[in-house]
């Protein structure tokens, strides 16, 4: 067997465990690195922590540096503490979702030494900072299995009624959230539908109050560790606000309700703006719905005509994903190709991470500082 790279992937919660854990089953020795923040290990299920394909390792935020040149290559969604000193071990970033173009699309990208894309949209974005791979989503290719819709469906068969359709409610977090205003119209729709509902992973971990609010109703609730592409493949309708599900329900082929909120405060902030594909392609990407009172017709809508809106956003999909049933393999395979020294940042990407690690080194040390001063006082 020829030799393989050693990589380690870091994340800091459930959501980024699952995301990856395809692509590290390709890689024997693989681990996952949590990255210990507060303690959010207490939101990993018992299921996460012992899997078997993938060792887990909790590693302390402070002492991040020491895992440079331990790994070939460091696989990550977003940066993870003092990644500006790594100089040893390859970073590579894997993309996460399609919304919240100002953050995705952000500088941070240039300490990457390659990212993987779902497509040529982000490839495009993203290439100014970094090298890319236009790979897919690994995480997609069980859409294209016949077993992993009949075992989806297995699963969640005591959940459902089979003789309502099932809507699926996945909203963001923070200030785009349509939990708060929305929650009592996703719980009415209980009489004529099933409706499942999963919550943000950072709602889950950050927002104790919304989170409460989503698994006080009737409703089937789940949450980080469950599988968001097993609840599609059960699911006839998506209903999401602001958040990156809208993407993979996309990708899923499934009619999308965009509940609709006051962005006045928020456009052209860190999160959205105009340029953000949830904002300024929302005419394509499904059913928009204006207040809660118009939820229930909505929905109905959709339920009637769901071939309508899928084929509406099908030109931008095209745009979006690449191409292949066989997104691991090229994710893989890009990896190796990295280790190998196939991708090389150009003269601006690797300014623009000059500038980057400058910025983050500076921006430590005046937190140090002014943590020292509040504590003289």
């Amino acid at each position: 067997m020829d030799k393989l790279p050693r990589v380690g992937f870091i994340g800091w919660n459930p959501f980024q465990f699952l995301h990856i854990q395809k692509l590290a089953s390709t890689f024997p020795g693989a681990c996952f690195v949590i990255e210990k923040r507060k303690d959010f290990i207490d939101e990993f299920s018992e299921e996460v922590l012992k899997n078997p394909a993938t060792p887990i390792m909790v590693w302390d935020r402070a002492k991040m540096p020491t895992l440079d040149g331990v790994f070939d290559i460091i696989v990550c969604q977003t940066p993870f503490s003092r990644i500006e000193t790594f100089e040893k071990s390859k970073i590579a970033m894997i993309q996460y979702g399609y919304a919240k173009e100002p953050h995705n699309y952000g500088p941070w990208r240039a300490f990457a030494d390659l990212c993987l894309t779902y497509g040529p949209y982000a490839s495009k974005r993203i290439d100014y900072f970094s090298p890319t791979a236009a790979t897919g989503n690994p995480r997609y290719d069980d859409w294209h299995r016949e077993e992993f819709h009949s075992q989806a469906k297995r699963k969640l068969a005591d959940k459902l009624n089979p003789d309502k359709k099932t809507v699926l409610y996945l909203p963001t977090w923070g200030d785009l959230s349509s939990v708060d205003q929305y929650i009592d119209a996703i719980y009415a729709l209980a009489e004529n539908f099933n409706v499942l509902t999963k919550m943000h992973h950072n709602t889950q971990l950050l927002e104790a109050d919304r989170k409460g609010k989503i698994a006080s109703g009737s409703i089937r609730h789940f949450g980080a560790n469950d599988d968001l592409l097993e609840l599609l493949a059960v699911s006839d309708i998506v209903i999401s606000d602001y958040s990156g599900a809208i993407f993979d329900a996309m990708y899923c082929r499934k009619p999308i309700a965009l509940l609709e909120a006051d962005l006045d405060d928020q456009m052209g902030g860190k999160k959205i703006d105009d340029y953000s594909l949830e904002y300024s392609r929302r005419d394509e990407l499904g059913l928009r719905i204006s207040s809660p009172e118009h939820l229930h017709s909505g929905i109905s809508e959709l339920a009637n005509n769901p071939h309508k809106y899928i084929s509406g956003y099908e030109p931008l999909r095209t745009e979006l994903f690449t191409a292949t049933n066989d997104s691991l393999s090229l994710a893989h395979d890009a990896l190796i190709q990295l280790w190998k020294g196939k991708y090389i940042p150009s003269q601006p990407q690797i300014y623009v991470r000059k500038e980057l690690k400058e910025f983050y080194t500076t921006k430590r040390q005046l937190a140090i500082a002014k943590k020292k001063q509040s504590v003289v006082k």
